[in-house]
């Protein structure tokens, strides 16, 4: 086993485990309001929204394994990497345009709770995946700049 990437791996399994936590508590309270009937529309938006966020975070921690079994058999400059880092990146938008769905019940809950800093801070960790998209995105570009030149010292030498 390479050491390599033991470490990353370990942080994103324990960053999968407390997805999978939050997935557990969310689903014992959305059915725990719609047994007692004290759900609304809002909340159901709110809690579908961070259903498919977990659920993008879990295809994102699988194409991050993928990177990591590349860089452990020493093939990371290729164009599967280039397509894993891609996907991170479309994923990474997608988790952006999903969290915007609990922003009106961040509003609601801002408004009847006279906090109306709640909506900045929670803006704030809605748009963190599209900075985190930019970034992976200049990556990308960096990646795919590597495997040019990579293809043609293979082919000088």
């Amino acid at each position: 086993m390479n050491i390599k990437t033991v470490l990353l791996k370990l942080v994103t399994a324990i960053i999968d485990l407390f997805v999978l936590f939050f997935v557990f508590t969310l689903t014992m309270g959305t059915i725990t309001s719609i047994e007692e009937g004290s759900i609304f529309g809002l909340q159901i938006l709110t809690a579908s929204s961070l259903f498919l966020g977990c659920l993008v975070i879990l295809d994102i921690s699988y194409y991050l394994f993928r990177i990591f079994l590349l860089i452990d058999q020493r093939t990371f400059f290729s164009k599967i990497a280039l397509h894993a880092v891609k996907m991170i990146r479309y994923l990474f938008i997608a988790e952006f345009v999903i969290l915007l769905g609990i922003m009106p019940f961040v509003y609601y809950t801002a408004d009847h709770g006279d906090a109306p800093g709640l909506i900045i801070i929670v803006g704030a960790v809605v748009f963190l995946p599209l900075a985190i998209a930019t970034f992976v995105y200049t990556m990308e570009q960096i990646l795919d700049n590597s495997i040019k030149m990579k293809d043609e010292n293979d082919l000088t030498i």
